[in-house]
């Protein structure tokens, strides 16, 4: 049973995060994206020294959009929404037209 349940005991928590920067201003350990998207999500963080928060805020947010591994929104998405759009109107408008 022990087992078990080992592997969410040994996940870091977001004052693990914390203290490992707070030791020497710089990530030591390895830390999955859960972690650190826990670490961003918490807003107990505020009651710690803002300057040193923030860089850590930063630095968690550049390692999040790094992990991700896609793009942001690019505007593709759109393009070929539009581009289905015109073609069905267009279909449209010409299959009126030949009814007529």
């Amino acid at each position: 049973m022990m087992m078990l349940f080992s592997g969410v005991a040994l996940a870091a928590t977001w004052t693990d995060i914390y203290e490992d920067y707070a030791k020497d201003l710089k990530l030591d350990g390895t830390y999955t994206y859960a972690e650190l998207q826990n670490y961003s999500d918490n807003a107990t963080k505020a009651q710690y020294p803002l300057p040193l928060t923030q860089d850590l805020d930063t630095l968690v947010k550049t390692l999040l959009n790094k992990e991700r591994g896609e793009f942001p929104f690019t505007g593709m998405e759109m393009a070929l929404l539009l581009l289905g759009a015109v073609v069905l109107v267009g279909g449209g408008v010409a299959l009126r037209r030949s009814t007529r």
